[in-house]
């Protein structure tokens, strides 16, 4: 076996054993040192922009949106547009080893850890909003901005997750050993969960600004401002003219 590959799935090691006389400690450890840098690469990908217009307005009502509604509690607001779409950061870790001549040990380290922070926005129109000219453009101004926050997003945590994992793992160390054959298919999963947590955690962090960011584009002005531009255009009529 010359590599282990792994995305968020275990795999079996297998070994060699040698009886021979082992070399000294200080020997073994330098053995251990990885023949090369770890390679930690992070891609961020951005999908290109799909538009869906297939729903009406009363369809799109019961869609979940993540950004709280400015609206005082004593008015409705109807939504005539959205933006979706996930980011996702799936990690893949490679890992080696070698065997230490000699001995039942063997050293771990990381070879290349590659994640990929992938987006793929859609902006969702109601079909009543795209048959006027003037409130298409409006909402889809709008939601470009949206867009353009989650790509922001994308590209600030591309670079702040290369960071945080190279800082994170070389504090663990990027090699291990030199340990007994036994140890180390337990160890091998310990060293993908670190990075896997690692990624996790800044997820969760990603979310949170994501959000915050997302929140300040739908404020109460944002929202008259798309709404005065087609005064002319009743929301509630459309529905009704539609039906």
């Amino acid at each position: 076996m010359s590599f282990l590959n792994y995305m968020r799935a275990g795999a079996v090691l297998s070994f060699t054993a040698m009886l021979l006389s082992a070399p000294s400690a200080f020997a073994a450890q330098e053995m251990c040192a990885p023949p090369s840098p770890t390679k930690i690469k992070v891609t961020p990908r951005s999908a290109k922009l799909q538009y869906d217009v297939s729903r009406s307005v009363e369809d799109i009502q019961s869609v979940k949106i993540d950004t709280v509604n400015p609206h005082g509690f004593d008015s409705m607001s109807v939504t005539q547009g959205f933006m979706e779409g996930q980011i996702r950061m799936p990690p893949a870790v490679k890992l080696n080893y070698r065997q230490i001549p000699g001995t039942r040990n063997v050293c771990l380290w990381y070879e290349k850890i590659d994640i990929k922070i992938e987006i793929d926005p859609q902006i969702v129109l109601a079909k009543e909003v795209y048959a006027d000219e003037c409130m298409r453009k409006a909402v889809i101004h709008h939601e470009k901005k949206h867009v353009t926050v989650d790509r922001q997003i994308v590209n600030k945590y591309a670079k702040i997750l290369g960071q945080k994992v190279y800082a994170d793992i070389k504090a663990r160390g990027f090699s291990v050993g030199p340990l007994p054959v036994d140890q180390a298919q337990d160890t091998v999963k310990r060293m993908q969960n670190a990075v896997f947590q690692i990624v996790d955690f800044q997820n969760k962090r990603m979310n949170l600004d994501r959000q915050e960011a997302q929140q300040a584009i739908d404020s109460l002005d944002e929202y008259n401002r798309v709404q005065a531009l087609c005064s002319q255009f009743d929301v509630k009529a459309a529905m009704r003219s539609a039906q």
